[in-house]
């Protein structure tokens, strides 16, 4: 594959990865506020922090279940080249930023969720996403250093700048595509990876919205 056919394809990626985070934010709205509700409702007098680590658990587990069993019986691709784990990977981690900013009260705007999401799932590689569009963050990526630097027109760089750090972070998961040639090899691994980067996205989603 060349790289006129890479770039474009990446620019597909991009424009599903766009959709679908509009889509999820406008159609779960409700389902991941009723998810949270009945989360604290049945852990009373939990914190909002220990509410969050409770969900990043229970998707990261859930997310490591689906490497392990995507992990067997060889890779499919969906036609831009991009491994079905990897969407359905990206899908349970735009539900979990989701979920923990409901869980810190951050629900009600959705160009800024929007926002928010794309930092998420970009990680630590953010900020170099973030230089290009002119902000410097010289801290931890927080809800509220964004809140100070963001404009409408900064928002609209952002969008375009971040999914391209997204796309380019994820290509990690192809390092592991070989195990799925290797069945018993490669529902483990698949679990683990999947599993500990849900782990360190939904820490990184605690830290942006708390600011601690």
């Amino acid at each position: 594959m060349n790289k006129e056919i890479e770039e474009e394809d990446k620019g597909k990626v991009a424009i599903w990865l766009d959709k679908y985070i509009e889509n999820h934010i406008g159609t779960n709205s409700q389902y991941i506020k009723g998810y949270v509700a009945k989360l604290r409702e049945q852990n009373p007098n939990i914190t909002d922090k220990k509410l969050a680590r409770k969900i990043k658990n229970r998707k990261s587990f859930k997310n490591g279940l689906v490497g392990a069993a995507t992990g067997v019986g060889g890779i499919l691709t969906l036609p831009i080249t991009i491994p079905v784990d990897l969407i359905a990977s990206w899908k349970i981690q735009i539900g979990l930023a989701f979920a923990i900013a409901h869980v810190y009260g951050h629900s009600h705007n959705t160009a800024d969720l929007k926002t928010d999401i794309y930092i998420i799932l970009a990680g630590n590689s953010a900020k170099e996403a973030l230089k290009t569009a002119g902000i410097q963050i010289t801290k931890e990526i927080t809800k509220k250093a964004i809140q100070k630097n963001i404009t409408k027109e900064v928002m609209k760089k952002i969008w375009q700048k971040v999914p391209q750090k997204i796309i380019t972070k994820s290509g990690e998961k192809s390092l592991t595509s070989f195990t799925k040639m290797v069945p018993l090899l490669g529902a483990p691994i698949g679990f683990g990876f999947d599993y500990i980067s849900t782990q360190i996205l939904g820490s990184f989603a605690i830290k942006y919205y708390s600011g601690k």
